[in-house]
């Protein structure tokens, strides 16, 4: 009689079904922005190039149709350049992998994998144990974010980096703080520098003395919000 054997990485069904929610709840912004590139930047360019040249030619006395034939064929190119970098970034499976790395670096088993998906499934049906905003500081472009706080994890997804996974009984202590910070947008040659306040969440494990780190030193992980109030209803969930 043969002996069936499991796969040694098989995965937790709850885990991968929490997975696939994130990939929904991130595949609808993703769906957004594609559709508005497609249906509103794409046709403008197409526009205005064609515009454009046919103007340039109706000033030098060429032939205007071809000119602005040739603007939107060049727009065409443009477009495509635009699309082939903007569109492999809105991939949800993109978000759904970098999820997935930083569950990874807790070195979490399978049966705590099925322990995490769980209660976020949960959480995240839950209004009370979630807080979905927006992240509406320099160069975050208002992309979809949430604070999610199950009975053992606490997560922050959104920013930069992407996921920010705790292990809540690994935490001895948690502290709120606010930085002064500064960021630089470019729009061709012309350089704006905005000031603004980040909010913090800092976590400090409970290892930090074996390790030879003082409270003193920066926290082991850290959250970080542009809204205020959001990073305080955040701290009102994890002192539950």
């Amino acid at each position: 009689m043969k002996c069936f054997r499991m796969p040694e990485e098989r995965k937790s069904k709850m885990y991968e079904k929490w997975l696939e929610a994130e990939k929904r709840w991130i595949g609808e912004y993703c769906s957004r922005v594609k559709k508005r590139s497609i249906m509103r930047v794409v046709p403008a360019v197409l526009i205005i190039s064609g515009l454009l040249l046919g103007i340039l030619a109706a000033v030098s006395g060429e032939n205007i149709a071809e000119q602005a034939v040739g603007g939107m064929l060049l727009g065409a190119v443009v477009c495509a350049v635009y699309l082939i970098f903007l569109l492999p970034g809105l991939s949800p499976g993109r978000f759904v992998k970098k999820i997935s790395r930083t569950v990874n670096k807790l070195g979490l088993s399978d049966a705590e994998k099925e322990q995490l998906g769980r209660e976020f499934l949960e959480a995240e049906a839950d209004a009370e144990g979630t807080i979905v905003f927006q992240m509406s500081g320099p160069k975050s472009k208002n992309t979809p974010a949430r604070f999610v706080k199950s009975e053992h994890y606490a997560m922050l997804e959104g920013g930069y980096p992407y996921a920010i996974l705790v292990r809540l009984a690994e935490i001895g202590r948690i502290s709120c703080s606010q930085e002064s910070k500064s960021a630089v947008t470019r729009s061709g040659n012309i350089s704006t520098t905005y000031q603004f306040t980040l909010y913090t969440i800092g976590f400090y494990r409970k290892d930090r003395e074996q390790r030879g780190l003082s409270e003193e030193e920066l926290p082991d992980e850290a959250m970080g919000f542009f809204d205020r109030e959001v990073r305080d209803r955040a701290m009102k969930l994890l002192e539950k």
